[in-house]
């Protein structure tokens, strides 16, 4: 794998829930939190409110150990994303992945039966870097 950065985000939108009241019935404080904004002129501001926990503090350049890191985080907590979902919550997983030459990030077998247990999507947005850079 050519990975030079990488982080992950357990993100959570709600057209109705604040994030401090997602944080109550998920136990978990959020890195980054932003509640829905009317005067914001970005539309998704406006329309939703977002929770998000980040894996920023893990310094590791291998996709999986961040993805592991929010399996551990939820591990035990299937309902309480049940119940978020159930109110609506919309809830996955995004992955910022920047890489310098060939390979790019991958899930090994059981890390997508973690994911498929935890309800949870993945996603990534990922760049590569020039050689001058």
């Amino acid at each position: 794998m050519a990975c030079v950065e990488t982080y992950l985000t357990l993100r959570i939108f709600s057209e109705s829930m604040h994030p401090d009241e997602i944080s109550l019935i998920l136990g978990i404080d959020p890195t980054v939190a932003k509640p829905r904004d009317s005067n914001s002129k970005y539309r998704p501001r406006r329309e939703t409110n977002f929770w998000g926990w980040e894996t920023k503090s893990c310094d590791s350049t291998d996709n999986l150990d961040h993805i592991k890191k929010v399996i551990e985080l939820l591990t035990g907590r299937e309902d309480r994303l049940d119940k978020l979902r159930a109110l609506g919550c919309e809830l996955d997983l995004y992955s910022y992945w920047v890489g310098d030459g060939q390979g790019g990030p991958s899930l090994d077998i059981a890390t997508m039966r973690s994911l498929c247990n935890l309800g949870l999507e993945i996603g990534w947005d990922t760049y590569f870097r020039k050689d001058d850079e």
